[in-house]
This record gives structure tokens, sequence and C-alpha cells, in this order.
């Protein structure tokens, strides 16, 4: 296993807890914002931390979900042509992936930069906080493409 591969496992057991705690904290919020709305007194910050916070974990989720192959896949493609085309649509579907993810990384950060300007409507903090996590996201899921991409062909693999 290379470093690429390596740094990619420990960039996806950071995120597998990031979103537990996340989803932890969704939990106690919604919790919370119950209690304080049956008592009489809402908590006007909780849903938009809420919302915040489901959006993280739907774009953090996302790279779980690439790390563990839960996506749709495109198995049956190349199976009738033999493996050498096989693995050729792999590397080019490899490289549109690499390639989209760069962009939204790249259009991401340039709208979380914009989004400085802006600030969220109860907390009062920059919106580019929450916006980060699409640039965020999106680096991570080019370390997980770039690692699959180094990685040796499954028959190899040991």
């Amino acid at each position: 296993m290379n470093m690429l591969q390596r740094a990619s496992r420990a960039l996806n057991r950071a995120v597998e807890r990031l979103l537990m705690l996340i989803g932890a904290a969704i939990c106690v919020i919604l919790f919370a914002q119950v209690v304080f709305r049956y008592a009489g007194n809402s908590l006007g910050w909780s849903e938009e931390v809420s919302r915040h916070l489901l959006v993280a974990i739907t774009f953090l989720g996302g790279t779980v979900a690439y790390k563990r192959a839960s996506f749709i896949g495109l198995q049956g493609l190349g199976h009738r042509f033999g493996p050498a085309f096989q693995r050729g649509v792999v590397v080019l579907l490899q490289g549109l992936t690499l390639a989209c993810f760069g962009l939204i990384a790249w259009f991401g950060a340039g709208y979380t930069l914009k989004a400085a300007e802006h600030t969220s409507a109860s907390l009062q903090i920059p919106m580019s906080i929450p916006y980060a996590v699409i640039p965020l996201s999106a680096l991570v899921f080019i370390v997980h493409v770039l690692a699959d991409m180094t990685a040796p062909p499954p028959q190899d693999r040991r």
C-alpha cells in the first residue's frame, strides 16, 4: 500500500468519525429544540445549525460512500470486451471523476470566498464557514480517486 492509499484510508476514518459527531450533534440540537419549544421558548439558531450540519453530512458522506464503493457502479460495461478494455474504461472513468472533483474544488473554493461577504441569518457567521464543506469534500474525493488510480488492479491486490 503506497502513501497515497494510506492517506486516503486515514482521511476516510477521520471523516467517518466527524460524520458520527455531526450526526450526534444534530440529534442533540433538534431534541433540545423540541424541549425548548414545548417549554415555550424556541431556540432561534437550532434550525439553521442543523441545516448547515445536514449539508455537511451530505457532502462528507459522499466521500465515505465513494471510498466504500457504495455508489452505483458500471461493473458490466467492460466484461464482454475483456480485461484490458475494462481497465481502460475504469481509467477513463477515474480521469473524468478526477476532473469533475477538481472543478468542484476550484469553483467551490471561489464560491466559498465570495460567501465570506454574507452572514447567516441567526448565527451571524460568515457564510463561507458552512460553504467551506464543498471544496473540502471535493479535495477528499480527489485524494480517494488518486489513491484508487495508483492502486494495483483487483486481481493483483493482496
